[in-house]
Order: C-alpha cells, then structure tokens, then sequence
C-alpha cells in the first residue's frame, strides 16, 4: 500500500464517519419511525407558522414584509426538528454520539505524537471498541459514555449511577480481553490499558479528574487531554506499532465488509448531511450567481444568457462524468445547474414575452 492510501486509510479509520455507528443506526431508525407515525402533526407544525404570519404580511410594506417572510419560514423546520427531537426520544442518544465524537476529537491530536487512531472496531459480534489508541505507550482501548446526572467518580452520587459505571467499566475490561485476543498475534508484551471516558451534563468540575478502578482508568471528559499528556512512553519499536495497526485495519475492513452485506452503509452523521446536502449545493449557486453577476456588468443580453446556458451545460457534463463516488463534486454541480437553469428559464420568458408583444 502506497504511502498516501496509507494515510487515506488511517483518516477513514480515525474520522467522525466511523464513531458510533450502531447508535447511530438507531437513532435514525426512531426518527424515521416517529415521522412516519405522526407526519400529520410534523406537517402542521412545518405550515404553522406561515399561515399565522401570512395575514401580516399584506398590512406591512418594504423590508419588514420580507423579514418576517423570512422568520415564518424558517420557523416551521426549526420546529419540525424541535418535536422530533423531544418527542422521538434521540436526545439522549445524540448527546452520547456527540461525547463519543468529542473523545475521538481529543484523541485524534495524538496522530502528531505518532499515534494511530481507530474508531468502532468490531472484534467480537456486535459488540465495538468505540476507540482503539496505538502508541508508544502500547494500545488504548477505549470507551465513552454520556449522561444527564454526574458521574460518581469521587464515590458520590444516587447509587443507579454507580451501577453504570461499574457497567461502563466492566464493558471496557470486556472490550480490552477481546482485543488481547483477537490481536494476540502482534500483541506479544505490548500493553494494552483499558480507559474509560466520561462525560456529563452536570458540572464535574470539583471531582477527581481521573482514577483507576478495577484495573480500568476512569476520566472526565474535559480531562482527557491532561490525562493523556501525563502518560509516559514505554518506548513500543515502531515496527511493531505498524505491525498492530495493519492488524487493526485487517480487522476493520473485514467487519465493515460483513456490515455492508448484511444491513448496508451506516447512517450518515449530521456533519456529513449538512455539507453533501446544504454546503456544496449553496457553493455552486453561490459560483453561479457571482459569476452571472460579473459577467452582467459587461451588458451584453446575448452573453448573459449564453453564460447561463454554457454553466447549465457544464453542471450537467460535470455530473454526467463524476463518479458516484465523488459526491461533493456532483452535489456541488447540482447548485450550479439549479440556479443556471433558472436564469435560463427567466430569460427565455423574458424572450417569449418581448417576441409576443
């Protein structure tokens, strides 16, 4: 494998695409259930707020009409989203995809202490390391949780939270046998430590910021960083980290591969619905507008429409050619062809009607 595929693989392997992927899954799978089961009042609450403002509308003049135009129209998604999200019952589960990527976050930054990351590897059934760390320290496997009440790691708290972390903790010890075993090839003496990271929405601030308990390390989130700073290196030869790493990889495309076949690509993240949908779309509008606007000032009828038609054409060549792979490209050629072919279409009406008087 060439030394950029390499690294294209260990960016794939370390990015947010891969952290919880299952839970992500589920996520989907609850909104999608709400919506379909209660599209009539998400339809209502999507129209709600135009039809009250739209009586408004005709009493008020200049640019106040537009700007409540604008604010009853946004107003319906953002309530849409709003229902979903609390009448669904993904807010939890969504706080714990964003803690989950948060630690992924902080531990993608040791890739310049000549750390290798690795996000929800598969190594026994269903089950996944969320994070699995290779390092001159040895291996890091990892797992985050996220809740609403804090954390007893100074021994406080009602006791169904100390209950989930002798859960948490015991996942992990689970998660670091796994490992040992399914990597025990290229493992030999290296060691692997088990790490346990969480996060909380109430303050955690005057709590330990990190212990050790039944052989697993237990960290508050915000001091992860600090934690990882303090370890110090045992020294692992570089050889056998690739060793590792390439057996970690073998074992990540075999379980995606098996994934694929038996339920499909995983969900997409929000991230990556914001900018293969709403990003690159606006980018190539935004190309086509300042480009026609530019090209207007020449004041030319002829070349204007010529323009429009000629970006028309090579929107439609460009995701006519681009592989399908090459989503951002296609979706950014989509923007341009969308708004080139509304100047086209505004300027053959224009035509029609000077040809009609």
């Amino acid at each position: 494998m060439s030394r950029y595929k390499s690294n294209q693989r260990a960016r794939q392997l370390s990015s947010r695409e891969r952290v919880g992927r299952f839970a992500r899954n589920q996520v989907w799978e609850r909104v999608t259930n709400f919506m379909r089961g209660s599209w009539a009042i998400l339809l209502g609450a999507l129209v709600l707020p135009s039809l009250v403002t739209l009586p408004i509308v005709f009493f008020i003049h200049g640019s106040d009409r537009w700007i409540i135009v604008g604010a009853a129209g946004i107003s319906g998604p953002w309530t849409v989203a709003l229902i979903t999200i609390l009448l669904s019952g993904i807010a939890d589960p969504i706080m714990g995809l964003d803690a989950e990527g948060s630690t992924a976050d902080v531990l993608r930054r040791l890739k310049r202490r000549g750390w290798k990351l690795a996000n929800g590897i598969k190594v026994k059934g269903k089950e996944d390391i969320d994070h699995l760390v290779v390092g001159p320290i040895g291996v890091l496997v990892v797992e985050s949780k996220w809740s609403r009440h804090r954390w007893p790691i100074d021994g406080g708290n009602p006791p169904f939270m100390s209950e989930q972390l002798d859960n948490t903790v015991e996942q992990v010890l689970r998660n670091s046998k796994y490992a040992k075993i399914q990597f025990a090839d290229v493992l030999g003496d290296i060691p692997v430590q088990s790490v346990c990271v969480l996060w909380s929405a109430e303050d955690s601030s005057m709590d330990p910021p990190w212990i050790e308990r039944q052989g697993a390390v237990v960290v508050r989130g915000p001091e992860l960083g600090n934690w990882l700073r303090s370890l110090k290196s045992e020294g692992v030869d570089d050889v056998v980290l690739n060793r590792i790493w390439n057996k970690i990889d073998r074992q990540a495309t075999i379980r995606d591969n098996d994934d694929l076949k038996k339920t499909g690509p995983p969900r997409p993240t929000v991230g990556r619905i914001f900018t293969e949908n709403i990003l690159f779309p606006f980018l190539g509008a935004a190309v086509t507008v300042y480009g026609l606007a530019g090209i207007s000032l020449i004041r030319q009828g002829w070349l204007d429409l010529a323009s429009a038609f000629g970006l028309l054409m090579f929107g439609l060549l460009t995701l006519w050619f681009s592989a399908s792979k090459a989503v951002l490209r296609r979706r950014f050629a989509t923007g341009t062809i969308a708004l080139s072919g509304i100047y086209c279409l505004l300027y053959l009406v224009v035509i029609i009607r000077a040809l009609s008087h």
